[in-house]
C-alpha cells in the first residue's frame, strides 16, 4: 500500500504546480530535503510555497512577474490597476488613430477628407464676411 502524502506535497504539486527541482529551488534547500518534506511534511516550507504562490504570477508568459502589496512588479517597474488602465485606454486610442490613418491613406478616404475640408474653409470663410451659406 502506498504512503499517504503530507500537506506539503499536495500544497507543492496541487496548489503551485511546481516539481520537486522548482520547489527546491524556490525555498532554497536540496532535492532530497524536498522529498523528505513530502514524506514527513513541514509546515514552514509549506507557508513560504504558499506565500511564494500568493506573490507569483503563475502563467505562461509572466515569468519574473510578481504582486506585492497591491502592485505588479517585475524588475524594478512597478504597476498599479490605474497604470494598467490608462496604458490601455492609451492603446485603444492608438488603434483608433492608426485605423484613421489608415483610412485616409486610401483614394476614398483622401477624396472625402479634402472635401470636408474643402466644405469647412468655405463655411469659415463666409461666416468671417458675414454672409449666409444655403
Amino acid at each position: 500500500m502506498a504512503r499517504k502524502k503530507s500537506s506539503f506535497y499536495h500544497t507543492r504539486w496541487n496548489r503551485c504546480g511546481l516539481n520537486e527541482a522548482r520547489a527546491a529551488e524556490v525555498i532554497g534547500c536540496t532535492i532530497d530535503d524536498i522529498r523528505r518534506f513530502d514524506a514527513e511534511g513541514a509546515p514552514i516550507a509549506e507557508r513560504l510555497l504558499l506565500l511564494w504562490d500568493s506573490k507569483h504570477v503563475g502563467c505562461d508568459g509572466w515569468d519574473g512577474f510578481l504582486f506585492s502589496r497591491g502592485v505588479l512588479r517585475w524588475k524594478n517597474r512597478r504597476w498599479t490597476p490605474a497604470m494598467l488602465k490608462a496604458v490601455h485606454d492609451q492603446r485603444e486610442e492608438l488603434d483608433a488613430l492608426r485605423r484613421e490613418i489608415s483610412r485616409l491613406k486610401t483614394w476614398r478616404g483622401l477624396f472625402t477628407f479634402s472635401v470636408r475640408k474643402a466644405v469647412d474653409c468655405v463655411r469659415h470663410h463666409k461666416a468671417r464676411r458675414g454672409l449666409r451659406m444655403d
